[in-house]
């Protein structure tokens, strides 16, 4: 039996959900996450367990206690995949005194507030240390990243000492796409994700406010809140960008992304941006801060552009610019690449392999 667990059960339904089905006829796998709004989708599972944990805290102990539970009924040929690192974390904390019977893989999708430049994140960092470094060679088998400066922070960190795998991305099902076929009157510009500080959101902010007298342009953001992370934009801040740009809620990214010709992605950090490839897919010009977990992307795809320390004033110009770098793109041979590399089967025939190595 194969275990997927992570601290949300969104998690599990991004990416995973296709890469469990593209795996259900080699592998019995079992999702264990909260389950709130989610648990009906996630209908490729062959079983939900409900993790009662409220990720919404920084530390929820009955949540630690109630993993603690689940992991000791599993046989000690079972092997476990985490999803995240807060999960990764989670899990440590909910194995202190206990005797590792099985293989566990943890993926290490983005480094996350944790290793923010925050006083907060710097505090916690310090406090976890001393856990990670104690559990983490004794509890995991192998370390999945995306990409290498999220590998080289954590294992430097961590004094991680086992296997590590690199696979980039998490999986994309490419098969659910409406795919773009002309532009629009005005240029439609869009954020996706959530609206954290450091996925960017301000600096989306601050471009819209730049370019909001030039009539050509409209500018949208797409996500939500998370209440659970401390980098979540407060009441204020939602309100005063409700009133900068068009908000859209969360929307149906496979069937609505299409409607847009610009996608702008300032995070400041990324594990491989999911977001990006569903963009490029579709069809979308992506401009993106220049960092690994979105320079990769470009780069392989020669599709888009990156900007240097989230400059402004460059995303400005790439907007105005846009029907110029429009004219040199091959979004067939784009798609071709992300199906045959980041696609849910890409990434399942990838864990497959290090399934394989364990089971």
């Amino acid at each position: 039996m194969i275990y997927y667990i992570a601290h949300w059960d969104w998690i599990l339904l991004q990416s995973r959900a296709e890469v469990v089905k593209s795996l259900e006829s080699t592998y019995k796998i079992e999702g264990i996450a909260p389950l709130e709004d989610n648990k009906y989708l996630l209908n490729n599972y062959s079983h939900l367990h409900d993790w009662k944990i409220n990720r919404k805290k920084l530390l929820d102990i009955s949540g630690v206690i109630d993993l603690r539970k689940k992991i000791s009924k599993f046989k000690h040929n079972d092997l476990i995949h985490l999803f995240t690192l807060k999960t990764l974390i989670l899990y440590l904390l909910s194995t202190l005194k206990f005797k590792k019977q099985f293989s566990v893989i943890a993926s290490i999708t983005g480094l996350g507030y944790l290793f923010s430049n925050t006083k907060l994140s710097k505090i916690l960092r310090l406090i976890i240390k001393p856990l990670v470094i104690r559990k983490i060679n004794s509890c995991v088998d192998i370390i999945i990243f995306q990409n290498e400066l999220d590998k080289d922070t954590f294992i430097e960190f961590s004094k991680y000492k086992n296997q590590i795998i690199l696979v980039e991305g998490s999986g994309l099902n490419t098969n659910n796409f409406q795919i773009k076929n002309s532009p629009n009157k005005k240029i439609k510009v869009i954020f996706v994700g959530r609206l954290l500080k450091e996925k960017g959101i301000f600096e989306f902010l601050k471009i819209a406010e730049a370019l909001k007298q030039e009539n050509n342009f409209e500018f949208f953001v797409a996500g939500d809140r998370d209440e659970g992370n401390k980098s979540s934009i407060n009441d204020h801040e939602f309100k005063e960008l409700k009133q900068k740009v068009t908000y859209l809620g969360n929307i149906d990214v496979p069937n609505e992304l299409f409607q847009y010709d610009i996608l702008i992605n300032p995070s400041h950090h990324e594990g491989f941006s999911r977001v990006i490839l569903e963009g490029a897919y579709v069809g979308l010009y992506c401009i993106a801060n220049d960092i690994p977990g979105t320079r990769g992307i470009i780069n392989d795809l020669k599709y888009g552009a990156v900007v240097e320390n989230n400059d402004i004033n460059t995303y400005i110009e790439l907007i105005r610019n846009f029907d110029r770098n429009k004219e040199s793109l091959d979004v067939d041979k784009v798609r071709d690449k992300i199906i045959k590399n980041y696609s849910s089967n890409a990434i399942a025939n990838k864990f497959s392999k290090i399934y394989s190595e364990l089971c």
